[in-house]
């Protein structure tokens, strides 16, 4: 059966399928990489999601370089090798959705507004001077009245 997407143009040019087919998997390979460290390193929604998406292309897109069957369940399809690969950037991506989540509750526990000082005569406290003593005063003898 004809593929409805014409790689080539040359008619001897069978090979450039199978060569498109092989640097998709690789980029989609590189991209479940690449977002499942990003998710590891700083696990935020956005590098959570982006580890998701990488999974489900690499899913799509692995069929160059899937492996060996583990598990057969039709004489044509079954779980491979690279599809654990898949597996295991779903598992990082629910852990970053889920630290994520709990670093927001806790920034949203931290961010409760602090007690007002209140003073004794339940007015707002108003920070007062402090004064240096007077043995703190280097004063200088000005004139000559005050030289011994």
């Amino acid at each position: 059966m004809p593929s409805p997407v014409q790689w080539g143009t040359a008619a001897g040019n069978e090979r450039e399928p199978m060569q498109h087919a092989l640097f998709y998997s690789l980029v989609a390979m590189c991209s479940l990489f690449a977002a499942s460290t990003w998710c590891l390193a700083r696990p935020h929604a956005l590098s959570s999601l982006a580890a998701a998406v990488a999974a489900a292309l690499w899913f799509l897109m692995n069929g160059m370089l899937e492996g060996r069957v583990l598990y057969s369940v039709t004489p044509d399809h079954g779980l491979t090798e690279a599809d654990l690969l898949s597996a295991a950037a779903l598992g990082i991506s629910a852990w970053g959705f889920r630290a994520t989540a709990r670093n927001r509750r806790r920034r949203e526990r931290r961010a409760r507004p602090a007690p007002r000082s209140i003073h004794v005569d339940e007015t707002r406290a108003m920070p007062q001077q402090i004064l240096p003593g007077q043995h703190d005063v280097n004063v200088r003898a000005r004139g000559p009245r005050n030289q011994h």
